[in-house]
Formats: structure tokens, sequence, C-alpha cells
């Protein structure tokens, strides 16, 4: 087992920090003693009934893979056996996984259109060097954010998948409780012929690419049952979830995209990488032209200090001035009447005892959030000039009304949505009624249903 922690490896890397463990593997940052370069080091143990010729013979790809120079693949330098285990040197690690992104950040359309053209530019570099059958996990793809002169920031995107999986397969190693293990066959990111022990293909690559970028847009994956048995149903006989039901302006081209990269067919998949990333950037070109009819959600600021979970709402010294109120949402040139019957419900703003203002909600799925000018990005709901301190998130909370009845989610924000005092759960959508409080990180708003019984203004204590 790979317990032991030998300094030197290979007569070449010095261990540096363990990044993981996890029984016969492990993973550590390494210095090369020959040129003082860190790298990247996996060392996996194995059985010592296998003979070391034998084991040899299980790393020949990585000739092919060490050959291999792109931006969007991890780099393979060397390899080696020493006693019972196995080394293999790599690029140093760098960024966060792509996991990480999906669990802390909003990634809206044209964001995750740009993280799924790179994986795919990575997917199509390994497909040229004759690898197929890759592990796409979120956790083994890795977003490297940088700071562009001249665009601003930018993602790069690595497929860090060395054949991990496959090795530990191939040295007789058993399936693992966990799906988290990295040598664990996961079946919410499987294809269906491989969930059938059907042969693998590069279509089987570019369905699990599909399931990545479904995930990225609407949040969750296609295909999650119960457990691992009946995802792995769903992922062969289920039907395609809309992505409307997720993500109200989702465009439709996205969504004929994304059935033929999840079709059950192999055939009926794209042909391969480049034609997958031509209909990716036709998508995204058809966003750049319309982006008032279809919004995306960017980056989240850093944390601003002192907003937490339980947050405070502003005092009257960073309150906006009345003019701001009265020009909040006000789009610059002529802008089209909206008569009282066509707005669903209103957010009013309170303030020593008063209404100072209404933000209608128009339509019957609507987002909460702040403007990005630098992005070109407003939300249905513009907070902006009622949050100076920045809490609210770009894409913030969705509110929707169906039939009778009106919805509210929070969407990752980072400040969180209240209702009331409850705080919401992400992606969970609770019952909002009228003369609910709503906070969207410090802004606080109350729910207004026109037509029902009026809702007297509240003086707050702290207001008095």
């Amino acid at each position: 087992m790979v317990s032991r922690d030998n300094r030197t490896v290979g007569g070449v890397y010095r261990l540096g920090q363990l990044v993981q463990k996890n029984g016969v593997y492990a993973f550590y940052t390494a210095y090369n003693r020959n040129n003082n370069d860190v790298v990247g080091l996996w060392i996996v143990d194995f059985p010592p009934q296998m003979q070391p010729q034998a084991v040899q013979s299980l790393l020949q790809p990585l000739a092919s893979r060490r050959a291999l120079e792109s931006p969007h693949v991890l780099r393979v330098y060397d390899w080696g056996i020493e006693g019972n285990r196995i080394y293999i040197a790599t690029d140093p690690p760098r960024g966060m996984t792509l996991r990480y992104v999906m669990d802390n950040e909003n990634v809206g359309i044209e964001r995750s259109l740009s993280l799924a053209q790179q994986m795919v530019m990575g997917i199509k570099a390994l497909h040229e060097r004759g690898f197929v059958g890759l592990d796409l996990r979120p956790r083994l793809v890795t977003v490297d954010s940088m700071e562009v002169e001249t665009i601003g920031i930018e993602d790069r995107v690595q497929l860090d998948d060395i054949g991990l999986r496959g090795l530990l397969k191939a040295l007789g190693y058993g399936e693992p409780t966990s799906v988290e293990d990295l040598g664990a066959f996961d079946t919410r990111y499987a294809s269906p012929e491989q969930i059938a022990g059907q042969p693998i293909t590069v279509a089987s690559d570019l369905y699990q690419a599909g399931l990545v970028l479904f995930e990225l847009i609407a949040g969750r994956l296609p295909f999650v049952g119960q457990n691992m048995a009946e995802t792995g149903i769903l992922q062969t006989t289920g039907s395609i979830p809309r992505l409307r039901q997720y993500v109200h302006n989702a465009p439709a081209m996205l969504q004929d995209v994304l059935n033929y990269m999840l079709a059950k067919d192999p055939a009926r998949r794209f042909s391969n990488a480049t034609a997958l990333l031509n209909a990716l950037q036709n998508v995204k070109a058809q966003i750049q032209v319309n982006p008032v009819e279809i919004q995306n959600t960017i980056l989240e600021p850093k944390q601003i200090g002192g907003f937490t979970r339980e947050m405070k709402t502003f005092d009257s010294r960073v309150l906006p001035n009345e003019e701001a109120l009265k020009n909040l949402g006000q789009p610059s040139g002529a802008m089209s009447v909206v008569s009282a019957s066509e707005v669903y419900a209103n957010l009013r703003y309170e303030r020593d005892g008063k209404v100072l203002l209404r933000l209608p909600i128009r339509q019957k799925n609507v987002i909460v959030g702040r403007r990005d000018p630098k992005r070109g990005f407003t939300p249905d709901i513009d907070l902006t000039r009622l949050d100076p301190q920045m809490t609210v998130s770009r894409q913030h909370a969705r509110i929707r009304f169906e039939e009778t009845f009106f919805y509210i989610e929070d969407l990752k924000s980072r400040n969180k949505t209240r209702l009331g005092e409850l705080t919401l759960a992400p992606l969970k959508a609770e019952l909002v009624q009228h003369g609910d409080w709503i906070c969207f990180g410090s802004v606080r708003l109350r729910f207004e249903i026109p037509g029902m019984s009026a809702l007297k203004p509240e003086k707050r204590e702290e207001e008095q």
C-alpha cells in the first residue's frame, strides 16, 4: 500500500506536498532533482504477485501520451517502476477542479460553452493520438483562471485523466466502494454503451462531454437515480430533459446540440470532436448576436468581508438616494408601457415606513440579480442600485409563476437568499406568498401580488 513515504522516487523525484491519497495510489507535488522543475507525481502500488515486465507493458500507452502537447491536456513527462510501485510524472497541479467551479460558482450559458469548447479541444487532441474511453468526471478537469490584459479573466481548461481508472483495473484491483474514488466507475458520467459493456468509441467520450455540459448549464446532471444502478438504467433508457426546465432562456439551438451529444445510439451523435466544436461555436455565435434574449451568468466576485450566511441588511448611510430609486431599472432610450394587468407580482422596496419603489415581475420566470456591464449581462430584475455593497450575485435567485403559485429558488448565490427567516438551499424551490419578505444578499424586498389585500408598509426597529 502507498503508506510508505520514501522522500526520493526513481532516484530523481523528491516528494513534496501530499495532494491526495486513497488506498493503493497517491498524488504528490515533487521536485525533479535534475532540473529543479516542480511536477505532479502519481504513485501506484501494484500487487506483489505481478511481474515488473507485465506492469511495464501496461504503461506503454504513456509513450504516446508523453508526445502529446496541448494546452487542454495534462502533460505526462516520465514514468517508471521502483520496487512494487509505479510512478508517473506530470505537470504540477494548478487552478481548481471543474467540480469546485460547479459547486461554488454560478456558471452561465456563455461561460459553460467556453469551458465545454476547451474540454472538447482536449478530447480532440487525445482522440488524434488514439486515446478513447476517457474519464471526464468534473474532478478530473482543471480550470485555471488567468488575467488577460485585453480580455479580462479568461479560463483555461485542462483534462487531467492519465488513464488511472483503467490502470487500476488492469492491475487487478476491484471496484471501489465509493464513486468519489478516482478508480470508480460512475454511471452518472458514463455512456449507455459503456454501462452495457459494449465497445467504447469516440462517440462515447462526446456523450460524456454532453453530460458535463448539461450539468454546467442546468446545475444538475440529466440522469440521476436513487443509486448507481438506477442511474445506469436512466442513462440507457431515459429521455433527455429539456434545458428550459432549469434555465428559462436556454436557446433552442443549444438543446439541439445536447440532443445529438446525448443520443442513446452512438451512430446518432456527432461524428467527431471537430463537428462538435463547430456546433458549439455556432451556439456561442447565436448568443453573442442576441445578448438580450439569451442571458449568461459570470464568475462571482470575491466574497465581501463581513457577509456570511446570516447577513444584516445595510443601514441608511449606504442606501441609494431618491434620484437613483426613481431611475432604478429604467433603460436608456424608449421603453414600452406595461399595464398593471401584465404584472404578475412586484418586489417592493420599503424604507422609513414608506414604499419607495416597486420592481414589477412581468414574466412567469425571472432572474433576480445585479448588472455586469463588462460582460453585457442584465438580469430580469436588476438590484444593482439597491446594492452599493455588491452583496447580490449576478444571477442570485429565480422567481417563477406556475398556475396559481409563485416559487423562489436560490441560484447558488454567494451571499444566499432568505425567505423570511429561512435561508434557502441552493436550487431548491420554495413557495413564496403575498407579503413575504425576501433578502437577496443584504437587499430586503417585499413580495406583493396585485389585486390582493393591501400591505401596510413596515417600519423596522433599526429605522426608528
